[in-house]
C-alpha cells in the first residue's frame, strides 16, 4: 500500500531507497551521493529530500539515520553497521 501522504515515500521509493542503502558500507553521505546516478531520475530533488528525511525520522528505513545539516541546506545521512 503506497502512502497518501506526500511528506512520506510511497512504499516504491522506500523499496528503492532501502536498496540503495543496503549497497553502501557504513559511513555518512549526502543523499545525492547516496543516490549515484539514480538521482539524475528524482523529479523533484527538494520535494524528494524532505520525503526522504521523513521517512528516515519515521524509522521506514533500516540502518540509517539523519547525521547533520550542511551548511548548504544539504542533510547528511550516516549508514549503520548491520552487524
Amino acid at each position: 500500500m503506497e502512502s497518501r501522504n506526500m511528506s512520506i515515500l510511497t512504499q516504491t521509493e522506500i523499496e528503492n531507497a532501502q536498496s540503495i542503502i543496503d549497497k553502501h558500507p557504513p559511513g555518512s553521505y549526502e543523499l545525492k551521493a547516496l543516490y549515484g546516478k539514480e538521482w539524475q531520475h528524482v523529479a523533484s530533488p527538494t520535494s524528494f529530500g524532505k520525503k526522504f528525511k521523513n521517512a528516515v525520522a519515521s524509522n521506514l528505513l533500516k540502518h540509517i539515520e539523519h547525521d547533520s545539516l550542511r551548511g548548504d541546506n544539504h542533510n547528511i545521512y550516516r549508514i549503520q553497521s548491520r552487524s
